[in-house]
């Protein structure tokens, strides 16, 4: 069994800290198939629970990615590497976005699926969505990724409705010494990463700097598409352990970039764009957080965990957008009582922002500052010794917009034997309204209709929370000691959906004159999804390793009596009814590593998105301990395709990268 594996992960950061840095740092890069299928079962999760417990005993629909997948994979951003989990949609838009959820709801504005980085928050709180085009790290410091698909707001709170998906990056106890990566190709133009980190008595750091250049797409005549991009990021991260119960961990990111796009020009209501013009997104921000954790005298344990977030973006023609986050979170596991395991925590978010209106996005107000308190609290009962167990939480917050919300949970989880274990779950959980659905207006040139005409979409302010009541149910087996198999069936039941409702139309004949079709958001849709997702991971060599993965869901929404609404009701189509993939991970002779991944992605019938499948491959090479070069190639099957409705074709591309570590 492997060590690492095996031992909770702040047991392995304490004996780094205490002086087995070097050993770690060369057990950290353990090889994906030097774990069995047994032991993959092992690995630890934090995310359906808070606390570490085997994924084989986690009463949730969780799958992880590591760190090691990652790399063999040859993908160059998080938002690809997610589809290495099941279930996870990832459609890419053009060459720097892309919109991606669980349990379906796909969209440009994606806005049920919570996505944390070391424990900070990275969904915005403009539209409680995630812009993955800042969402980046230095992959080869990313230890896993946690992805738990449903809902987990009895503990991560409001937005955590569809998924969580929790991006743990290795301790800097692990990372001493340098490390170099080169990279480029036809799409990824050129990439490059820098980090190094060191031991100073119980002390461990860390930092680096990447940066990447990304080639345009094409549009669907088959010209190149403006739409490059490009970004510098840099962080570090300190860890300190002043006691043998005691862990400090310090540490920041910052980043800059720019995202080429075609924008339409300036206007004014009465006055219709003159054309529109090539120009650049401006991007920026950076975070610090800090975490103190602790191990008590009676076998109870905190952590208490602040951090700070500042992003800034700037669309020309559309938005400027300042923010400032604050986050305070306090999480206490008490000392175990009998059968009950207790768990309980209270957190402080303040968000504040500065936006720079048009007659296109205009906010109202221009500056906002929001607030949120919560608390929540878990009992992990133990049934039946060893067995049978029983968990029952909720999460209570109060928000700015909608006031007090509940997210009670309960899950049962049945380790049948060894090799089998049942789990179910019936959860709450809501999203509350953000601050593009309480106060824009959207203001949409759409030509002469005798005068310039707008159509307008305006937020509302009396709107209420979009809630889920879930019901799952999985299943696991291992049948042999080199075949895992893992189902889960859902039931999500959604009611007080959003709504686009249009109104008459208006005339302003004060000059200059013009006409507007009006519409507001409301909650008048409920919906349905039933679905269910099947992953397997089987060794058939002791070398080589396969994963099969398939997920299936069906949307049904009925708009309310009154609704008018016809375009949040086609979002049936936004999602893929079946996607499938098989992965291959398999060593070589000769210190070579070879990739192999095929993706079945169904059709997005509202977008006018075919069905495809795509081919990847990336073949790795380590001449020695300190050096590996690779070669990945994407869409080996496929000129190119569309994965999502702006019409961007995402093409055949490949690329040769250097690790150098020393």
């Amino acid at each position: 069994m492997n060590v690492r594996t095996a031992l909770p992960r702040r047991l392995v950061v304490a004996l780094c800290l205490a002086g087995a840095g070097p050993a770690c740092a060369a057990d950290a890069d353990a090889d994906l198939l030097d774990l069995s299928i047994e032991e993959l079962g092992d690995i630890r999760v934090t995310s359906v629970s808070r606390v570490e417990e085997r994924i084989a005993d986690a009463p949730a629909a969780v799958f992880v990615i590591t760190g090691d997948e990652i790399r063999r994979s040859g993908v160059t951003t998080i938002a690809e590497a997610l589809r290495l989990a099941p279930g996870v949609e990832v459609a890419r838009r053009n060459a720097h976005s892309w919109s991606i959820t669980t349990r379906g709801f796909n969209s440009d504005l994606a806005n049920k699926l919570l996505v944390l980085i070391d424990g900070r928050s990275a969904y915005s709180p403009l539209y409680a969505g995630v812009f993955w085009d800042v969402q980046d790290t230095l992959l080869e410091d990313i230890d896993r990724i946690e992805v738990i698909a449903g809902p987990g707001g009895t503990l991560w709170g409001a937005n955590a409705v569809n998924g969580v998906i929790n991006i743990i990056t290795r301790p800097a106890a692990e990372t001493t010494g340098a490390f170099v990566e080169l990279g480029g190709g036809n799409e990824e133009r050129g990439f490059a990463g820098f980090r190094y980190g060191g031991m100073l008595g119980r002390m461990a750091a860390r930092a680096y700097v990447k940066a990447w250049d990304r080639a345009a797409l094409k549009d669907l005549t088959g010209a190149d598409a403006v739409d490059e991009a490009r970004l510098h990021q840099g962080g570090f991260r300190l860890e300190s352990t002043p006691s043998d119960v005691s862990r400090v961990t310090i540490q920041g990111d910052f980043y800059s970039g720019d995202e080429a796009g075609v924008f339409r020009d300036t206007f004014t209501l009465g006055t219709l764009p003159a054309g529109s013009r090539e120009d650049k997104t401006d991007i920026g921000g950076g975070n610090a957080l800090a975490r103190w954790e602790r191990a008590l005298d009676d076998g109870a344990e905190f952590s208490l965990q602040g951090y700070y977030d500042y992003t800034r973006r700037d669309i020309p023609n559309t938005y400027d957008e300042r923010r400032d986050t604050f986050d305070v979170d306090f999480q206490h596991r008490l000392r175990r009582a009998g059968q009950h395991d207790l768990l309980w925590g209270a957190g402080l978010r303040v968000t504040s922002d500065e936006i720079g209106n048009t007659t296109f996005v205009t906010f109202t107000p221009a500056e906002r500052e929001d607030t949120t308190w919560s608390a929540f609290l878990q009992d992990k009962i133990e049934v039946r010794a060893d067995r049978l167990f029983l968990t029952l939480g909720s999460k209570f917050e109060h928000n700015d917009y909608t006031g007090f919300e509940a997210q009670p949970n309960a899950r049962v989880s049945w380790l049948i034997d060894e090799r089998r274990s049942l789990w179910g779950a019936v959860s709450r959980a809501v999203r509350i309204p953000a601050r593009l659905d309480s106060d824009l207006r959207l203001t949409v040139p759409v030509g002469f209709a005798g005068l310039p005409l707008y159509v307008t979409a305006d937020g509302n302010r009396d709107l209420r929370s979009e809630q889920l009541v879930a019901w799952e149910l999985g299943y696991r087996l291992q049948p042999t000691n080199r075949l895992s198999l893992d189902a889960v069936l859902y039931r999500h039941d959604y009611e007080h959906l959003q709504t686009v409702e249009p109104h008459a139309p208006v005339v302003v004949l004060t000059p200059p004159a013009y006409a507007v079709l009006p519409h507001t958001l409301d909650n008048l849709m409920d919906g349905t999804v039933l679905g269910g997702t099947f992953a397997a991971n089987w060794q058939p060599a002791e070398r080589w390793r396969l994963r099969f993965q398939y997920s299936h869901l069906d949307l049904d929404f009925q708009l309310q009596p009154g609704s008018r609404d016809t375009s949040r009701f086609v979002e049936t189509g936004n999602s893929p009814e079946n996607q499938a993939a098989v992965y291959s991970f398999v060593d070589l002779p000769r210190r070579l590593q070879l990739f192999t991944g095929m993706r079945y992605v169904d059709e997005l019938p509202n977008l006018g998105v075919d069905s495809y499948i795509a081919v990847n491959a990336g073949l790795s090479w380590t001449p020695s301990d300190k050096l590996q070069t690779s070669l990945a190639v994407e869409n080996l099957n496929d000129e190119r395709h569309v994965e999502f409705g702006r019409g961007m074709q995402i093409e055949r591309s490949a690329y040769v990268r250097v690790r150098w570590q020393f």
